[in-house]
């Protein structure tokens, strides 16, 4: 009877935890948005932790106040760079989308001196401004733009609070997700949740340190040349540095189009300056910075981008690189390591061993 109630018992447990694993799934599937915004406030919590530990080094403060000027430097940096240069941003924006139709005009008149330009420009719309977003009516923008902004909002909103919950008290969290392990992994998992920690703080320095670093040449860049609207040019260049591979060559395309309403002169140096600044970036800037912090085979992170881009599109593009580096350590920690060198050296230790038929 007992055998039986212990089997029953056993039975029920491991079909819990099938039905809890395959909710997780279905969860993790069916709401993987929500799960994104919970990384970016991970994220944002690694960047104010970091913050708040190097405050604590050089100024000796506690951690709750160096905590709190951590996140007040870090929106006093943005407000003060919104208010610096956002009303120049703004309006030099409303000219980059006046203009775009124009710029795509002068690209029609470009393709259309050579040969082979002839060839492409017969498969475009006649009319290329057309692809550009159509004005809708008055209410049906107000309305769009109204629903638009209140979900960035409220997602910028949960991202914020979530990070504020996780950077206050990251030990109860962490304590907490262990909880969900055997006692005997739990300090296992502590320190892959450390190197994790570790890896998204070295990640965060370097892609900050590289985003800053083309936004503030692509400025100088573009002002040297005299190329209009040159600091929202560069504010574009500075963002999708972001997102690796990708935000690059986006963001040479509306500095390409501008130039190419002054002249095709100009859209040469643009390029000549643009490209120069992604070479000195790609091939110097970025192998230094990233090989001393996180480095990602560009391969792999491509081929994750795509994929998130296509699952969850915008957000996905933007944390494909971040949760890449996170599930690099985990399968590097807990299955390279404990799994498949554990295997390799069980198996050397019983080769090397003495056999039991009597070698002493």
């Amino acid at each position: 009877m007992t055998d039986s109630y212990t089997f029953a018992k056993r039975v029920a447990i491991a079909a819990f935890v099938v039905v809890l694993v395959a909710g997780g799934f279905y969860l993790l599937i069916t709401q993987f948005y929500f799960f994104l915004l919970v990384f970016a406030g991970i994220l944002l919590a690694v960047l104010f932790c970091g913050m708040a530990d190097w405050i604590t080094d050089k100024l000796h403060l506690n951690r709750g106040w160096s905590l709190l000027l951590s996140v007040l430097i870090f929106f006093g940096l943005l407000v003060g760079a919104f208010l610096w240069v956002g009303p120049t941003v703004a309006e030099q924006g409303q000219e980059i989308r006046d203009t775009l139709p124009q710029s795509l005009q002068e690209v029609d008149q470009w393709l259309g001196q050579y040969s082979w330009g002839e060839k492409i420009a017969e498969k475009l719309p006649e009319d290329l401004s057309k692809i550009l977003p159509k004005q809708s009516s008055l209410l049906s923008k107000v309305t769009g733009a109204v629903t638009t902004t209140l979900g960035i909002l409220a997602d910028l909103l949960i991202v914020v609070i979530t990070s504020l919950f996780f950077a206050s008290n990251p030990k109860l969290y962490t304590i907490g997700f262990t909880k969900l392990f055997p006692p005997r992994h739990r300090s296992r998992v502590i320190a892959v949740l450390g190197k994790c920690y570790h890896t998204l703080k070295l990640w965060l320095v370097a892609m900050l340190s590289a985003m800053a670093i083309i936004g503030i040449s692509s400025a100088i860049g573009y002002s040297l040349i005299g190329l209009p609207m040159a600091f929202a040019l560069a504010l574009i260049a500075f963002l999708l540095a972001f997102i690796p591979n990708i935000g690059p060559w986006l963001a040479g395309v509306p500095a390409v189009l501008i130039g190419l309403t002054q002249g095709s002169q100009m859209a040469l140096y643009v390029i000549l300056v643009y490209g120069g600044i992604q070479m000195i970036e790609t091939y110097a800037i970025t192998p230094i910075i990233f090989q001393k912090t996180v480095a990602l085979p560009p391969a792999l992170l491509l081929f994750f981008q795509v994929l998130l881009g296509l699952v969850q599109g915008t957000l996905g593009l933007l944390l494909a690189a971040p949760i890449l580096a996170v599930l690099i350590v985990v399968v590097k920690e807990l299955y390279v390591k404990d799994v498949l060198e554990d295997e390799t050296n069980t198996q050397q230790y019983n080769s090397d061993s003495p056999s039991k038929s009597g070698i002493s």
